[in-house]
Parts: structure tokens; C-alpha cells; sequence
């Protein structure tokens, strides 16, 4: 009788440990992994600095500068429900040619099929006027943001892209530069160049086993050639004003979904 109480309390306790239906499966149990790669690119050739790239415009130019923000990330299931990568966390700058840098990765994101993939390109006014203790890490204007900030605007710097272009004529070298930010302003409405992005996927798989790399593709010659055309030898420097809410519009359609990989 003792024998048969004791092999009870065990199976009872084996049937606690993994459900009266059996163990429980590490793939329905377990989240996934997503990555985010993105792939600065000019055309159909990979985006290098020093190296020369003609525009449609004919305007010869090397880059010497290009970063830009990714925050808030969330992910859409196909039944329309949607997953928020926590916002402290949710804060990126990809610098090239940080190769590092242009891999986000998502940890611990729920099971399921996912449809739509939605990002912001800068940084949202609420981080942009909290209080300095709550900018860390990629948002440190000391540290790892140095340089995508404006002082005297109060304010990140969401896109900047800088190089050189040769005059076929006279074969001097100049600068330009394009600095984009402005998220609303503070006391009184400004320029807002905020950027939400949303890319369709095709039912990409998250779980315990599947853990997707979505590539994301920079296309830097969109940028001069698109709603708004930039011609360098007319606008050579461009960091407020009319024109940045113009390239704004274009840096916006420069990102496009790549290759899904698992």
C-alpha cells in the first residue's frame, strides 16, 4: 500500500512538471529572436566612403559621413495585434562603417507570424525633452551620440550625411553636408522631420526556433533622386528650413525591405 501512495505522488508530481497533456513543446513555449540588418547601399553598388558615385544629376561624389536613428520598433502580427519593443530599449544609431552598428537585435519577441515591420527614423519628441538622465546609452550627446545633436537647436539630429563632390571643371574638391532634424519644438510648434516607417512583410515566423534576420536596404541614391531631386551645387548645406522637411521626405522612401533570412 506505502508503495503504491509513493508511485502515486510521483506520477501526480511528473504530471504537474509538464501538464496532464504531456511536455510542453519549447517552440510554443519560447520567444524568438528578430534582426534587423540594415544595408546602406548607392544603386546597385554597395555604399563605401572615398569611393566615387555619380548622381542622376551627373554630380560626382564621395561620402565621408552617414548615420541616422532607429527607435520604436513594432511588430504586427497578421491578426493585427502588435508587439512594442520597449521603448527604453528601443533606441539605435547606425553609423557607417560601423558594421556593428547596422545590427539591431530583438530579443524575447512573442511566437507568431508577423506581417508588418514599423520603425521611426530619428528620434520622437518625448525622448528629444526628457530630462538629460534619461538620454543614455545611444542617446548619450556625450558619448555615443556625439555629433547627432544640435546645442543650439536643443534637439538630435535624426539623418547626416556629408561628403565632397569634384567639379569635372576645375577639379576642386567641396563639402557638403545635410544635417536633418526637428521634432515639433518645445514651447512653440517647429519643423517636425519625424519619419515613421512601416515595411510589409510576408508572414515572417518568430518562435523558438525560427529567428528571422530581415534585411533592410538604404538606398543613398534615392536620397538625391526622389520627390524632391537635390542637386548638390544648389543646395550644398542644408540643416533647417524648408529644405530639410524636403529631404526628409525623400530620406523616407530610401528604405525598403531586403531578403528574409532564417
Amino acid at each position: 500500500m506505502k508503495k503504491i501512495i509513493i508511485q502515486s505522488i510521483f506520477t501526480l508530481s511528473i504530471c504537474c512538471l509538464f501538464g496532464f497533456t504531456g511536455p510542453v513543446k519549447k517552440d510554443k513555449k519560447h520567444p524568438g529572436t528578430v534582426t534587423l540588418q540594415f544595408n546602406n547601399v548607392f544603386g546597385k553598388e554597395d555604399f563605401a566612403f572615398k569611393k566615387e558615385y555619380t548622381t542622376a544629376f551627373g554630380e560626382k561624389l564621395t561620402f565621408i559621413t552617414l548615420n541616422y536613428f532607429i527607435s520604436n520598433i513594432k511588430l504586427t502580427r497578421k491578426d493585427g495585434s502588435e508587439y512594442l519593443v520597449p521603448q527604453d530599449s528601443s533606441y539605435f544609431l547606425v553609423k557607417h562603417p560601423d558594421s556593428l552598428s547596422h545590427l539591431i537585435r530583438l530579443d524575447h519577441i512573442p511566437k507568431g507570424k508577423y506581417t508588418a515591420l514599423t520603425f521611426t527614423i530619428g528620434v520622437d519628441s518625448i525622448r528629444n525633452t526628457m530630462d538629460i538622465s534619461r538620454r543614455t546609452g545611444t542617446l548619450d550627446v556625450g558619448g555615443k551620440a556625439r555629433g547627432m545633436y544640435w546645442v543650439w537647436n536643443s534637439g538630435y539630429i535624426f539623418f547626416k550625411l556629408e561628403g565632397k563632390t569634384v567639379n569635372e571643371i576645375d577639379s576642386l574638391q567641396k563639402r557638403f553636408q545635410y544635417h536633418i532634424g526637428g521634432y515639433g519644438g518645445y514651447d512653440s510648434k517647429t519643423i517636425n522631420n519625424i519619419k515613421v516607417k512601416t515595411l510589409a512583410l510576408s508572414k515572417v515566423a518568430v518562435s523558438g526556433k525560427k529567428n528571422p534576420l530581415i534585411n533592410i536596404q538604404v538606398d543613398i541614391a534615392k536620397f538625391f533622386d526622389n520627390i524632391n531631386p537635390v542637386k548638390v551645387a544648389e543646395h550644398r548645406s542644408v540643416m533647417w528650413g524648408d529644405w530639410s522637411v524636403k529631404i526628409a521626405n525623400n530620406y523616407y522612401s530610401i528604405f525598403n525591405l531586403g531578403a528574409v533570412q532564417y
